[in-house]
């Protein structure tokens, strides 16, 4: 999708040097979401800007312009479904604070495509730069916002909290930031710095509907780790769950969940949302398709898709539009090679077109197929890396995706991902974005960084007294962890466990490393029997003291914070209950009480 930029409601993109949003961030700003050519939370978007306004004393648009600005540019982008910011500036005047009380504002409207969702979960730290206190410019989205900048540089997490002069929580930089404790819902008061958020509003009313208590108040950082769930808002990504501050794991997230799902229910109540009506501005060309087609009839055929299911396409580095038109007409895409080339050359996209793979939905028109391959809209696919799985597994799954092309046997996978031995438990799980036609090794890659990134992030802020020497180390632990329980509020209690157990140079005794020492030879039948806990192996933690040489699975975030922040304790012994716990013991009598308890 084309970004489409208006100011004062002509497409331009060149603002004067006078202009006092130039000079000096003199201005408000506001950021949209447009659905189905409807404009969510307006109401309460533009009532800010009014606050805004009012506050900077800066002259008044009626709301009637911007909704006529804001229906031009979404005509022009010819999209039901983007983001759209407004700006108003105080407008122009000389050098110098001072302006006339009878200048004219300028309004900017700016649409751009609704960006791809980066981060499922967030992990924050701190931002090295926080807020200076003015309250004539709380709450307010003025255009200066230098502060949000600084605090990005050289940003340590996803996203990073922003303090106060006094080290009280307001924000993160790109929106605002709630706690739950218990029953309460805390989120920082912004009274001295900081802005009020269009989805904060709506959050606080959810949070009333749900009997949920609200916490208006200073927020210390110590206060906000110390909550069941912490979540983040702002009216691009809607919640956002923290699964981390400062590596600190937070597991929890009901409470977000509901309040998310009652937020995305109110976005589709008719009260929320204001009626877009785009002009149409592309008559001019469409009588110029007409004249160049000739007998060709610009009928609703012409420029329908032919198939009936979704298919992806591939264009060729350097096709022609020639060339892909009879491809196309070819494979029974399209109806017409001749219209398909004549919408190219009248609106130039026929010097245009990218390579790549495309989806093509039966759905779609000829024009939008010819945006796609210019705007470069390739086929992209989520696909998941779930926790506790072998590289072999991982290796296998992504060979046998279809969007993947494949980078050659697990050996020369490896050497292309730049993925140094020991491969096993060096990939992170998670969901990646990939383009259709992506490499194997191109996945891979990204696991592998991203978790090389976290482990060395973990190990920076571990336990001071941890006995373990080194980063793989900590990963073999976890991996182990992973693998015993699926329980996160047990994981460190495990953690403490296998610590207690190396310190006094006592086995680990740990089932899944029998298992995977099995599976590496292919022996393993889908359970162990005594005579399995014989097997020779180095991964044996039966036979053999210590951890064993390498970690045995991938690890979510919950088994390396455990592994790194084990438990203090005395228990040296767990059963599984099957319910999903454990039953924890100092000595092995009372561990064979528990096994007869829970096993027998």
């Amino acid at each position: 999708m084309e970004k489409i930029v208006l100011i004062n409601g002509k497409k331009q993109s060149k603002l004067s040097v006078f202009d006092r949003l130039t000079q000096f961030g003199d201005g408000l700003f506001e950021t949209c979401i447009v659905k189905d050519s409807k404009l969510l939370f307006w109401r309460s978007h533009f009532e800010r800007l009014e606050r805004g306004r009012n506050q900077l004393k800066i002259n008044k648009v009626s709301e009637k312009q911007w909704l006529k600005d804001i229906n031009k540019a979404l005509g022009i982008a010819r999209s039901r479904r983007a983001v759209v910011k407004l700006i108003l500036s105080r407008g122009q005047s000389e050098r110098g604070y001072d302006s006339k009380k009878s200048i004219k504002p300028t309004r900017i409207v700016i649409v751009s495509q609704i960006p791809e969702q980066t981060f499922k979960e967030y992990s924050l730290g701190v931002c090295n730069s926080g807020y200076v206190n003015n309250p004539l410019l709380a709450n307010i989205k003025h255009c200066n916002r230098l502060e949000q900048i600084l605090a990005r540089v050289n940003m340590p997490s996803d996203e990073c909290i922003m303090l106060d002069k006094n080290g009280f929580v307001i924000s993160v930089t790109q929106g605002n930031i709630f706690g739950i404790k218990g029953n309460t819902l805390l989120t920082p008061n912004l009274d001295e710095c900081g802005i009020q958020g269009t989805r904060r509003q709506q959050i606080l009313q959810i949070a009333g509907e749900l009997k949920l208590k609200i916490k208006i108040d200073n927020l210390s950082l110590q206060e906000l780790m110390n909550c069941d769930e912490v979540f983040i808002s702002n009216s691009v990504i809607g919640i956002k769950m923290v699964k981390s501050i400062n590596a600190k794991h937070l597991g929890q997230r009901e409470i977000t969940q509901k309040i998310a799902q009652s937020l995305q229910k109110k976005s589709r109540e008719k009260n929320n949302m204001t009626e877009l009506k785009p002009k149409k501005t592309i008559l001019k060309k469409a009588l110029i398709i007409l004249a160049i087609a000739g007998v060709l009839s610009l009928s609703y055929m012409a420029n329908s898709i032919k198939t009936d299911k979704q298919i992806v396409y591939h264009l060729p580095q350097g096709a022609s539009i020639s060339a892909t038109a009879s491809n196309l007409e070819k494979q029974g895409v399209i109806y017409s090679r001749y219209f398909f080339i004549a919408i190219a050359k009248t609106f130039g996209f026929d010097s245009k077109i990218k390579s790549g793979y495309y989806d093509i939905n039966p759905d779609m028109s000829v024009f939008s197929l010819l945006t796609n391959f210019v705007a470069a809209q390739v086929a992209s696919r989520n696909i998941t890396l779930i926790e506790g799985k072998t590289v072999a597994h991982y290796y296998q799954q992504l060979e046998h995706n279809r969007a993947l092309k494949s980078s050659g046997s697990f050996a020369e996978t490896m050497r292309l991902s730049a993925t140094a031995p020991p491969f096993e438990g060096y990939f992170w799980p998670d969901t990646y974005r990939v383009n259709f036609g992506d490499s194997v090794a191109s996945v891979l890659k990204r696991a592998n960084q991203k978790l090389q990134k976290n482990l060395s992030l973990q190990w920076q802020n571990r336990a001071q007294n941890l006995r373990l020497k080194d980063k793989h180390q900590a990963l073999t632990l976890a991996s182990l962890i992973e693998k015993e329980t699926a329980n996160n509020a047990e994981k460190s209690q495990i953690a403490g466990v296998f610590m207690r157990r190396l310190k006094i140079k006592m086995p680990l005794q740990t089932d899944p490393t029998i298992a995977y020492a099995l599976n590496l030879h292919k022996k393993y039948r889908g359970s162990l029997s005594s005579q399995d806990l014989k097997f020779n192996s180095p991964y044996n933690t039966y036979k053999n003291q210590g951890l064993p040489p390498t970690p045995i699975a991938s690890v979510g975030a919950a088994s390396l914070y455990a592994a790194m922040h084990p438990a203090k304790g005395d228990s040296l012994y767990f059963v599984s209950k099957k319910n999903g716990t454990h039953a924890f013991a100092k000595t092995y009598k009372q561990h064979k009480l528990n096994i007869k308890k829970y096993l027998k």
